[in-house]
């Protein structure tokens, strides 16, 4: 027994066994595993609490959604001001494009309620909105990637009908449950059932049971027989699949068909008799009808209305334009117009009369648009071309961009000139072609009339549209300023860096151009003593809860001074009274009137070479204390158009004079720091008793020419070849009425 002695143990010097590299590593991986189970516990039972509040708050309370916002309550309505009461009233509706006919629940027939439960939610009536073995059967033929029938319970539908979401999510999903159950709770089964069998699609354009039931079988719901109405239930599976309109979609509805029938004997809402008598029988679906013609009663005004609500909703909101349109249409949107029905109405009355556009020489004529701003920025009246079409068509007064000319020149060079004091009312200044203006040896701008008149002044610069004054104003005040101010601040939206330049800014000849709202909405300063606002179509839009949607800014903000703007609103009156614009006075109404001619020199493709071509774009906007009026004429190939007379004026006074009927005369603001002087044509300065040929102009009190130095002391030399030689005809030069 002694031989067997037991091995001595390794002990530290403490007496404690000490682990091996094994044991301690097993330790530690033991005490993390340890750690991870109670943070996941800790973690779980925080989860768990979290989730049991949320389901307690969420199921307590109103429902986040209504079924009250998916009933037919949903057409949008236009108004606006009468203008006898002063109050908004109902001008449109505006309808969605479904065709959708409301039916209350007690006059579904119970074989409809029973189909549709059977083929969509056979445990409807005894869930809580949700049922939970479809939804455990969905997620797991989702995740395996099976096929089978989804998991969505008509309450879940109808959530997706609210929301207008149905992309597959898990955080989707889980909301959906939530506001099913929620749902589920606050409405009864009826009432959500009533709500789906309105708006869900059955194909065709055809939403709700009614419109389905008319549709397919020019019947009320309360004639269809059992197999018409599984006809009807099968096509929400997809629309398109089981379109009994067509060959193989009928054929695919009828196994569809066959399956709900089915499925209803096994819930025994249908007897097996029955059954077999309705699952051959010969479903007949009526021809389609054919659409009604396209309305367009609406016409120009509303028709922008629409587009302003749809950009503005793009832009703000940043909804796409499908999601825009359609929110307008079925949304129960009020869009508080700034439409003046008078004005419109008479607009369209002398567009209906072809007396009313002047001749020109083409065999065709030429497209021509109108608008109607007035003084504080409302759109009032629109036409968008000689005659509406199409519903929601091209409007030309909106949307056609186009070289302005010399309509232009109030806006850009004289506009800046005057604002930066360079020049007054009478300043001289050298109409001669600058050199090298189009290119090395090509001076250049050339005038309309081929002229060139050497010193003339500011007044008449403008008043017969000489194009060489505003060139060298723009070359003046820097074409980076001008360009500046009309982008920034008139917004004008199709300006390119390109057109920073003296032509662009000076004579119209930009990259793209403007629109005649654009142009016509900035001519608003020479009327509103210098302030502006971007020409708006309406002023809010509420939804159906009168909470604000939309809201435009209607507030006129100063861009110019009140000095500038009432100088510049008299030298445009010349331009009615004598200058290239006189085919447009209204004296025959004794009302002061002004405004500004303009054409364009463009190119066209002819015979694939580009040619260059003139009065391509013809232009005249005016104005009167009451409105501010913009017309255009041209070619959508660019054609020249060809006039004995510049017809735009005219046009502009045609639609001038009805707008005008029953208001009285009246004068424009008067500035209290402009005032009335005498000058000397010769010299442009202030005229003295010695000046034998004057006109009385406008200046700033700041800003006054000094006295005619040149006739002060009554002295004047014929033979001095560098005072005459300049010297003005200026009863000749006021014949001239061409721009």
């Amino acid at each position: 027994m002694g031989l067997w002695k037991k091995r001595p143990q390794a002990s530290s010097h403490n007496g404690v066994k000490k682990k091996g590299k094994v044991g301690r590593f097993f330790s530690a991986f033991g005490r993390c595993i340890a750690i991870l189970i109670f943070m996941g516990i800790i973690a779980g039972s925080t989860a768990a609490a979290m989730f049991s509040v949320y389901v307690f708050n969420s199921l307590e309370g109103e429902p986040d959604l209504r079924l009250e916002d998916i009933t037919m309550s949903n057409t949008s309505t236009v108004y606006a001001i009468d203008s006898e009461t002063g109050e908004y009233q109902k001008i449109r509706e505006l309808h969605g494009d479904q065709n959708r006919q409301e039916i209350q629940y007690s006059d579904i027939p119970k074989d409809v309620i029973n189909c549709v439960v059977a083929a969509e939610d056979k445990r409807y009536w005894e869930h809580n909105g949700v049922d939970w073995i479809r939804t455990i059967a969905s997620t797991i033929t989702f995740i395996t990637g099976t096929d089978t029938q989804g998991g969505s319970t008509i309450t879940q539908q109808v959530i997706k009908n609210l929301t207008g979401n149905d992309a597959f999510s898990p955080e989707r999903k889980v909301k959906e449950i939530f506001a099913a159950i929620k749902l589920n709770k606050y409405y009864s089964k009826e009432q959500v059932l009533e709500v789906y069998l309105n708006y869900v699609f059955f194909g065709n354009n055809l939403n709700g049971i009614q419109a389905a039931a008319n549709g397919y079988f020019n019947k009320d719901v309360s004639e269809l027989n059992m197999a018409e109405i599984a006809t009807i239930i099968a096509t929400t599976k997809n629309p398109t699949k089981f379109n009994p309109r067509t060959e193989n979609g009928m054929r695919e509805n009828k196994i569809r068909r066959e399956y709900i029938l089915n499925e209803m004997v096994k819930m025994g809402t249908l007897s097996a008799e029955d059954y077999d008598y309705w699952v051959d029988y010969d479903v007949e679906v009526v021809k389609k009808r054919q659409e009604a013609t396209v309305q367009l009663s609406d016409g120009w005004y509303i028709d922008q209305v629409i587009e302003d609500v749809v950009n503005d909703l793009m832009e703000e909101k940043g909804y796409t334009r499908d999601y825009a349109e359609s929110y307008i249409k079925n949304g129960g949107l009020s869009i508080y117009a700034c439409v003046d029905e008078e004005i419109q109405a008479k607009m369209e009355a002398v567009y209906a009369d072809n007396a009313n556009f002047p001749p020109v020489n083409n065999e065709t004529y030429p497209e021509t648009a109108a608008i109607t701003i007035a003084p504080t920025g409302q759109i009032l009246g629109i036409i968008g071309g000689n005659e509406k079409t199409t519903a929601r068509g091209w409007n030309n007064a909106t949307m056609t961009v186009r070289h302005p000319g010399s309509s232009i020149k109030p806006i850009s060079a004289y506009l800046q000139a005057f604002e930066s004091d360079l020049v007054t009312w009478s300043s001289l200044w050298d109409d001669n072609p600058i050199p090298d203006y189009f290119g090395p040896n090509q001076p250049g701008p050339k005038n309309y009339d081929a002229r060139y008149r050497g010193a003339v002044t500011i007044q008449y610069a403008i008043q017969q549209s000489v194009n060489t004054v505003p060139v060298k104003l723009i070359q003046t005040v820097t074409p980076e300023r001008s360009y500046n101010f009309l982008k920034n601040k008139f917004q004008f939206g199709s300006l390119s860096e390109n057109d920073i330049s003296l032509s662009p800014m000076a004579l119209g000849g930009m990259t793209y151009g403007v629109t005649l709202r654009e142009l016509t909405g900035a001519y608003q300063v020479f009327v509103s003593e210098g302030k502006y606002v971007k020409p708006y179509t309406y002023t809010k839009v509420t939804d159906r809860d009168g909470n604000i949607v939309l809201e435009q800014n209607t507030t006129q903000v100063r861009i110019i001074s009140d000095q500038t703007a009432t100088i510049l609103n008299k030298l445009l009156q010349t331009v009615i009274t004598q200058g290239t614009g006189a085919a447009g006075n209204l004296y025959s109404i004794g009302m002061p009137a002004g405004g500004k001619t303009g054409s364009s020199t463009g190119t066209k493709l002819v015979n694939g070479v580009i040619t260059p071509v003139d009065n391509d774009n013809l232009w005249f906007v005016g104005f009167t204390p009451y409105y501010i009026t913009g017309v255009w004429m041209g070619y959508d190939d660019h054609s020249e158009i060809y006039y004995s007379s510049y017809p735009t004026p005219k046009l502009w006074k045609n639609i001038m004079l009805p707008l005008h009927e029953g208001l009285s005369p009246k004068q424009f603001a008067e500035n209290e720091h402009v005032v009335q002087m005498t000058y000397c044509l010769e010299t442009g300065e202030i005229a003295t008793p010695n000046c034998t040929e004057t006109a009385v102009g406008w200046y700033k009190d700041t800003v006054i020419p000094s006295n005619c130095t040149y006739h002060f002391s009554g002295y004047y030399n014929e033979e001095d070849e560098d005072s005459s030689q300049n010297r003005i005809n200026w009863d000749d030069w006021f014949n001239d009425d061409d721009d």
